[in-house]
């Protein structure tokens, strides 16, 4: 059948791109090398270092090997409209056009055969020294960084605020777990966020019950914090999302929304936390056998699970 391929790449990105083997879509979708940092059935993302030490590349691979797969994904507007990685591209750069901190992406594209998808990838650049909330949780809790009481503060009025701004533009992320969210200090030892994984809702879907869309995405957070915070602390969060408005009634009720949908998402998000921790703690042990330096280039072979 005929295979047919298409690749978009920001300029000032080809060159690096092809010293990383990533100009093509066949190299992009063929590359063993690199780190795995999640995987699943049918997706992948690998981390690819970059030769110069500039920051490197992430590579989000989506592959729908089976006819039954790809007539799911023509159900969904793949045959006609935008692929994931298309789709996660535009949701980044709106967000950082509205001054929104965001990864970068620099390139996407797919492979049809017979116009039904078959593949598609998102390629983002590194935040150099930026985990994923999650992690950086993790870490936290473990005793391998060490965070103050200010500190925690300092990070938890920035999140809000950055948060609240997200939601004032009116622009819906769709998927505000901690681990979509990757977090560094600064020069200035201020934390700084950057989102990724944007799957925003389109209009319609904004309709009834989606209506109070970003209590789904307080809660969303939420439910990622609850085994690394205090009830206090989320309060707080909450407080501070609000520009420090008084708990009104209304507010009030807003907030038990908020929690109801949290407590849905308790379940799937404790085993997700448990799958970031396991996969976290085999990568560390990977780089302490390679040596620290020889492990940016090598290939993980135990893979996250996704559910």
């Amino acid at each position: 059948m005929l295979a047919t391929q298409y690749m978009r790449i920001d300029p000032p990105y080809r060159d690096r791109l092809r010293a990383c083997g990533l100009d093509t879509v066949t190299r992009v979708l063929s590359r063993v090398e690199g780190r795995i940092a999640a995987w699943s059935r049918t997706t992948d993302t690998l981390y690819v270092p970059s030769p110069d030490g500039t920051p490197g590349f992430y590579v989000k691979r989506y592959f729908f090997p089976s006819w039954v797969k790809r007539l799911r994904g023509t159900l969904r507007g793949t045959f006609f409209g935008m692929h994931r990685g298309h789709a996660e591209y535009r949701a980044l750069n709106a967000m950082r056009a509205l001054g929104i901190s965001a990864v970068r992406p620099v390139a996407y594209g797919g492979q049809r055969v017979a116009h039904f998808l078959s593949a598609c990838f998102l390629i983002t650049e590194e935040v150099p020294d930026a985990p994923n909330l999650t992690a950086f949780a993790l870490d936290v809790a473990a005793g391998r960084r060490r965070l103050t009481p200010a500190q925690r503060r300092t990070m938890l009025r920035t999140l809000a605020e950055q948060i609240a701004a997200l939601h004032a533009t009116g622009f819906s992320h769709g998927n505000l777990f901690w681990r979509n969210l990757l977090v560094r200090h600064g020069p200035d030892q201020q934390p700084e966020f950057f989102l990724l994984d944007a799957q925003p809702l389109r209009a319609w879907e904004r309709l009834g019950a989606n209506g109070h869309w970003w209590q789904r995405e307080l809660a969303q957070m939420a439910v990622s914090a609850m085994p690394f915070t205090s009830r206090a602390e989320r309060l707080r969060f909450l407080r501070h999302y609000l520009g420090g408005a008084p708990l009104t009634p209304q507010v009030k009720d807003q907030l038990r929304q908020v929690l109801l949908h949290a407590r849905a998402w308790r379940k799937h998000e404790l085993r997700r936390i448990r799958m970031t921790e396991l996969f976290d703690d085999w990568n560390r042990q990977l780089l302490a056998e390679l040596g620290g330096a020889d492990a940016a280039g090598a290939k993980t072979l135990a893979p996250e699970p996704r559910p």
